[in-house]
């Protein structure tokens, strides 16, 4: 044997040797018990987070009785005027600014960003209840509600109890009910209508169509959706916006669709619909526009990086695979293709765990699996306190498709199904 080989065989023998010690540290931390005490400390932190704040006079209501300047003010208030005699004062700046100050609070608000309305006038469709309720009774519809439809899409995914349990335990979750904002909406209709594509086309369609309340997180789905040919989804998304747009510019006028289209391009370096107002996005944007690079040279890196994900989206969706792995791909890729992403719509990456997770319980885990995902989780927790780091998860957890989809394709199966590693333990 020569140098060259015995390098070669040490080397060799090394990457086995690291293989399998990963093997074995995953089946001793990723046991069902050791995953419910993760989740149950993640779950209790966050409660006692929740405590603390309405203790403190931080969360909903102020001590003299006012509601906070947290994000679910913004659209109770859009419910309020969504119900007024003239529907179209939701988009008048004036207006919404005056109603919010008079019903949220708005003398201590310090974000005057959530003065003025700026999502299309699709989503007064979800908002327009919450305008006939009481603030807090609101809060708590919208929260019990969207909630529900975000577990009801996980469980979907995977049927296992525990799985519900776990899904409450990524920061997000608790954020996004912190603020009171619409990332369980967006992530529960993104996982229905990835779970009905294959069954049920016309309504994953119609979900696709719903979840244009927030365009900016759906841009792939339209690439996804042709390269794999599913015309059913495709026409019944396409007819879906149709109908949302004109029924909301009858029923809520059609100026709303003006001013939106205006905010839409008349934004800061942030991407703030008012300059001077910084707003923090968990995007590769806003990474490198927050660690001081030049607004052009983000966007350059952003657009570069939207075009890779996108290549990756197609190749993945365009050659015959299991549906779990193409569905956690989009969801990965559909808040990493996009500039305008904040940590309340990260709830999408559960989504793009469980159709991961869902594959591993049917084929086996690969050795660092679920190492990376449990990674993605300490990425975002850690995130959230000093750094916009969302998009390094949504890449990681991207990664971990294209290596399940590389190992497929070493094996040269059409339709995959032993891949070599550790079976499933979760029961």
């Amino acid at each position: 044997m020569t140098d060259q080989q015995g390098i070669e065989s040490g080397a060799l023998d090394w990457i086995i040797s690291l293989r399998d010690k990963l093997v074995i540290l995953e089946g001793w931390l990723f046991t069902p018990r050791r995953i419910s005490l993760y989740a149950a400390g993640a779950i209790a932190a966050y409660t006692t987070g929740l405590v603390a704040r309405w203790s403190l006079h931080t969360w909903l209501f102020f001590a003299d009785g006012k509601q906070t300047c947290n994000d679910f003010v913004y659209h109770w208030v859009s419910g309020v005027l969504a119900g007024s005699g003239d529907r179209a004062l939701v988009y008048d700046f004036p207006t919404f600014s005056a109603a919010r100050a008079a019903l949220g609070g708005g003398d201590a608000c310090l974000a005057p960003v959530l003065n003025q309305f700026v999502y299309p006038p699709i989503v007064l469709f979800f908002t327009y209840p919450l305008g006939l309720m009481p603030y807090i009774t609101g809060f708590a519809a919208w929260m019990v509600v969207t909630l529900l439809l975000y577990l009801v899409a996980i469980y979907l995914i995977v049927p296992r109890p525990i799985a519900i349990f776990v899904a409450l335990s990524p920061f997000p979750v608790f954020f996004n009910i912190f603020l009171g904002q619409n990332g369980f909406l967006l992530a529960g209709l993104m996982g229905v209508s990835l779970v009905c594509m294959e069954r049920r086309p016309r309504l994953s369609g119609l979900l696709l169509g719903l979840l244009t309340f927030k365009p900016q997180i759906g841009i792939l789905f339209p690439f996804a959706l042709l390269v794999s040919r599913k015309w059913g989804v495709l026409v019944s998304a396409v007819a879906t916006s149709a109908v949302l747009i004109v029924v909301s510019a009858v029923v809520f006028g059609y100026q709303g669709w003006l001013t939106f289209m205006h905010v839409l391009v008349d934004r800061g370096p942030t991407l703030s619909p008012i300059s001077p107002i910084s707003m923090r996005l968990e995007s590769v944007y806003g990474f490198f526009l927050l660690a001081g690079m030049s607004p052009p040279i983000a966007w350059a890196i952003q657009l570069a990086v939207a075009g890779a994900v996108a290549a990756v989206v197609c190749w993945i969706w365009a050659k015959p695979l299991l549906h779990s792995l193409k569905a956690a791909a989009l969801c990965s890729a559909a808040a990493l293709a996009t500039p305008y992403v904040h940590g309340h719509d990260l709830c999408v990456l559960a989504i793009a765990v469980a159709f991961l997770v869902k594959d591993g319980f049917e084929r086996g885990f690969l050795p660092g699996d679920r190492l990376i995902m449990l990674f993605s989780w300490i990425v975002i927790f850690l995130g959230f306190r000093d750094f916009s780091l969302g998009w390094i998860a949504c890449l990681a957890l991207l990664a971990l498709v294209v290596r399940r989809r590389r190992r497929c394709q070493r094996l040269g199966l059409r339709h995959p199904l032993p891949i070599n590693v550790s079976p499933p333990e979760i029961e």
